[in-house]
């Protein structure tokens, strides 16, 4: 199996045992894990993710589904690690500050 990143981006620490080994995945951190690893604590690549809210103790009820679901958007799993200091949306349009001319020995910003 290949290995995948995990980012907690929530505010909480989070570990759990799997397999007889203990993760821990500490707040702004990525760990690499096997993909397992990843489908047993965060439901990677699964379509039904309530198993995984029970599990984790994110949700005892079905009124606790959304904020479970809110819990768990907060773990990033990717095949790549995630990039440091960098913004996960591209800056899209970048506009330029005004010119300042020079008229008559005078200095004056162009008014936009």
């Amino acid at each position: 199996m290949a290995n995948v990143f995990v980012t907690n981006n929530s505010d909480k620490s989070f570990d759990g045992l799997h397999a007889y080994q203990r993760y821990e995945f500490p707040v702004g951190k990525t760990v690499e894990v096997d993909e397992e690893v990843a489908r047993y604590f965060f439901g990677y690549g699964l379509e039904d993710k309530l198993p995984i809210l029970a599990r984790n103790g994110w949700t005892q009820t079905m009124n606790d589904i959304p904020k479970g679901m809110e819990i768990l958007a907060k773990f990033h799993v990717s095949t790549e690690p995630q990039a440091k200091n960098h913004s996960l949306s591209p800056v899209v349009e970048r506009v330029p500050l005004p010119s300042v001319r020079v008229v008559g020995g005078k200095s004056t910003a162009k008014a936009a």
